[in-house]
This record gives C-alpha cells, structure tokens and sequence, in this order.
C-alpha cells in the first residue's frame, strides 16, 4: 500500500484526502450503528489489537530497525497512543450512542481552529484579528449545533450529553496533533505501529474499568464484527496512510483544510445509511464552522 501511495504526485493530493475523510466519516456511522451492540471500550481495545497485529506482521523490518529512535521518547509515545487513539477514541464512541452521525461530524470540524489555536498559545506562532474571528465563529457553530439553535438550553445547561463528551475530544486529537512536531524521523507505518501498541496497552486499561462497572459488551453477530473490521482497516488504517500521503504531497496546512470534508460527509451519510434528518440548526451550525475554518486558515493566513 505505501510504496503504491508514494508513486502518486500532487495532482492525486485531492483525490487522497477526500477519499482519508470520507474513511473518517464512515466512522460516525460505524459508531452510531455499533451503539447499544459493542460497548465503547471493546470497541477501542479490538480496533488497536488488529491494527498493531496487522502493521506488525507488514513491516516488521521496518518497526524493529525504528526501535532505537524512540530512545527517550517512551513517555511521549504513551501519551501519544493514550491520548490521541485511546483518549480520543472512548470518547469518540462513547459520544455516539448519545448524539446523531451529523453532530458528530460537525463538531469534528472545529479540529483544524483547535489545532491552529494550539499552535499560538503552545509555540507563538503569529496570529491576528481575522483568525481570532474565525475561531470564534467555529465555536459560535458547535454551540449552536449543542443547543439546537435555541438559547434557553445554553441558559439552562441543558445540553446534549454527547454532544459536550465529542467536543471534548476534539481538543485531546488536536492535542495528538500538535504532539506530533516532537515525533521522530522513522517510517509512517512503523511510527502508527508503535502509536497503536501505545494505544493498544491504554485500551486495556480502560476496558479493565469497563469490565468493573460491567458495562463490557462484545460484539456477538457478524455485522458486529464487520463494523470493527472497517473501523480498523478504514479510518484507523487506510484514511491514516492517505492522509500521511497527502501531507507529504501539499503540506500539512493545506491537508488540514480538507477536514472541513468530514462534516459534510458526515451529513450525507447520516442521512442515507441511518435515515438522520437535517435540520435548519444543523445547515446554520455547519455554515458557521466551515465559514470561521475558512477566515482561520485560508484568509487568516494571507492577511
């Protein structure tokens, strides 16, 4: 798969990262339907246990001669897989059986401000008064979305439980993200491998606490074990790989910009696989988003 993806030349870039986002679409769906099915934990331990298996029996040269590059980064590498797989992950599917496939695409789309914001205050990066608009915009949409459109619920806190639990995971992925300025210079595939151990071992740790208040629930049907065989092999595995590619291909500020992709796809699919509907707070909240993404990262970075 990556020698075929490192043939492909920028011209393909588009192609690559819209294909990488509607993989991370599907996993809205993948969570909603596995909502009541699979419990959230079983859901992240399985995920990470084929995904190591797998890049472990593709590449073991390549992880093995990676080894010695981590020398002093075990601590990093673990809140790396803990944080941005696992963290990111639970809450992710634990958000799905309380919110609908289109929230959770729309609230994903605020990552690309979190991260640019992260930038700013973790490493100075420069900013101005157009971006500091946009970011406000971008959460000016999530609340909208939360509330419904409706400023009584805000008043009284009476928000959507899933809604507030996948926002909170956006900020645990943009931290992953901004993480990733400190990983070193070893192969993409090797360097999933190792975050998918990390996550893999954190997985375990919250599966035990699963287990505890017996709330574990295993997948028992095949359609079950297809929704885990496409969470690994699709978001977790190929839309990583693509989108690898195709910040090699343009950068990584310009890949970011086609996680604006996700909510819309999201949105679709939502409609057609689970019979979602879209209502007017849902098309006002996406506007909202992708319009303060577009001032933060596109005029933001010109001006």
């Amino acid at each position: 798969m990556w020698p075929l993806l490192r043939k492909l030349t920028i011209d393909n870039a588009p192609l690559l990262l819209s294909i990488c986002m509607f993989g991370w679409a599907g996993n809205t769906i993948a969570g909603r339907l596995s909502s009541g099915e699979i419990s959230p934990m079983v859901i992240v331990f399985l995920r990470w246990t084929i995904v190591s298996i797998f890049l472990l029996f593709l590449v073991p040269s390549k992880i093995a001669h990676s080894v010695h590059a981590l020398n002093g980064k075990v601590l990093w590498l673990f809140l790396m897989g803990g944080v941005g797989y696992t963290g990111f992950n639970s809450l992710f599917y634990i958000a799905a059986q309380q919110t609908t496939a289109i929230n959770l695409g729309i609230i994903q789309g605020v990552m690309p401000a979190l991260i640019l914001a992260g930038s700013v205050i973790i490493f100075r990066e420069k900013t101005n008064l157009i971006q500091v608009v946009g970011l406000i915009l971008t959460f000016l949409g999530v609340l909208i979305l939360v509330s419904k459109g409706n400023i009584e619920v805000l008043l009284l806190l009476s928000l959507n439980y899933g809604d507030l639990i996948m926002f909170l995971s956006c900020f645990l992925y943009a931290g992953f993200t901004l993480g990733l300025r400190n990983k070193p210079a070893i192969d993409p595939l090797a360097m999933m491998f190792f975050f998918s151990l990390a996550a893999l071992f954190s997985a375990i740790a919250c599966l035990f606490i699963e287990y505890h208040y017996e709330l574990v629930k295993w997948p028992s049907e095949w359609p079950e074990y297809l929704i885990i065989l496409y969470i690994a092999f699709i978001p977790s595995l190929l839309s990583q790989l693509l989108f690898i590619r195709g910040v090699d291909l343009i950068g990584a500020g310009k890949a970011g910009l086609f996680i604006n992709l996700m909510p819309i796809f999201s949105a679709l699919l939502g409609v057609l696989i689970l019979k979602e509907t879209i209502e007017m707070f849902h098309l006002t909240s996406l506007i909202i988003v992708l319009c303060g993404i577009y001032l933060f990262m596109v005029v933001g970075k010109t001006s």
